[in-house]
């Protein structure tokens, strides 16, 4: 189901779009497709807040699982690419570069008890 701005008999602008499995979409759509800003929440409770570009997670945003496991960074076509910082709910952290979801390049690495790596990955 869409709810919103329609150009040429497709959702174009500001709108909403529920799902049959009950996930959903706020946000700006182009020529029918999620492009510029939006949030997307799915079923199991997980949230991305952030940039798409042709129905992708694409440029910067927040994805927040449902197990409290968080990325807030760089996206391209649905994959953590660029620089990022991921945080788990028991208190590790990283924060660096990202290739196709992997951990590549330059980053720091924060173990629950304090411990750290420096270092290229």
């Amino acid at each position: 189901m869409y709810n919103g701005a329609w150009k040429n008999h497709k959702p174009h602008g500001s709108g909403y779009e529920r799902y049959e499995d009950g996930s959903s979409y706020f946000g700006d759509f182009k020529e029918g497709m999620k492009d510029g800003k939006g949030e997307f929440r799915w079923r199991d409770g997980s949230v991305f807040n952030g940039e798409l570009k042709n129905n992708n997670l694409h440029g910067h945003g927040k994805y927040q699982w449902s197990d409290d496991r968080v990325f807030e960074g760089r996206f391209e076509n649905n994959k953590m690419n660029g620089e990022g910082t991921f945080t788990w709910p028991d208190g590790r952290k990283y924060k660096g570069a990202y290739v196709d979801d992997k951990k590549q390049g330059y980053g720091e690495y924060t173990w629950a008890d304090g411990r750290t790596y420096k270092g290229n990955w």
